[in-house]
């Protein structure tokens, strides 16, 4: 599999994947798998039977993922001009984690506070978690690449026209490719037999 062909998998997840957490944003990673995205084929298609398995039949058929890809274009694109911009995508995926978390809010944070109100050893603790996700979202946002990052690396890949924009065609392609790579046996859609039988350990 090309370099490109890669980043181009790896920014279909993240592009289908954007509303979950930040490690969706992820460069293919090293290894025996390092051809695939960093998120885990099982991870995505439980995601995908929530978001676009619309008839409930535990199977995503491309028509489904199509339909998805659609709706998550027209969603991200806030300008509504037909393509998306590093700071549209940025913009989307800041909100739907913001979302996310004030509609999981964690209970233990109410009990974190110390004797004088500055917190304990676990409010501490979670604040060290909190610190190092800030910096993988910069670190996903900012340094190398054409747009910053590794992220920036994926954008710039799919974006083959080198405009710094991400258009529709462009998009739909990149989807395109995850979606293939994850029906492994080519029926045509994503389903569990697609899923690597892999160790719960």
């Amino acid at each position: 599999m090309t370099t490109r062909k890669i980043a181009l998998t790896a920014l279909g997840a993240a592009l289908l994947l954007a509303t979950t957490a930040p490690m969706t944003m992820a460069a293919p990673r090293g290894g025996p798998d390092r051809d695939g995205p960093h998120m885990r084929p099982e991870a995505a298609f439980v995601y995908l039977l929530k978001v676009a398995d619309t008839n409930k039949d535990g199977k995503i058929t491309k028509e489904e993922f199509a339909a998805r890809q659609d709706a998550l274009f027209t969603d991200i694109d806030q300008s509504k001009d037909g393509s998306i911009t590093p700071k549209e995508m940025r913009d989307y995926r800041r909100a739907k984690m913001e979302e996310f978390r004030a509609a999981n809010p964690r209970p233990e944070r109410a009990d974190a506070k110390g004797p004088e109100g500055k917190g304990g050893p676990e409010h501490a603790e979670r604040d060290g978690k909190r610190h190092e996700g800030r910096k993988h979202e910069a670190r996903m946002e900012g340094g190398k690449g054409r747009h910053g990052g590794r992220f920036g690396g994926m954008f710039a890949m799919a974006d083959t026209d080198g405009n710094g924009q991400i258009s529709k065609a462009e998009f739909t392609a990149a989807g395109e490719k995850m979606f293939a790579r994850m029906d492994t046996n080519k029926d045509g859609a994503i389903n569990i037999d697609d899923m690597p039988a892999r160790p719960f350990l």
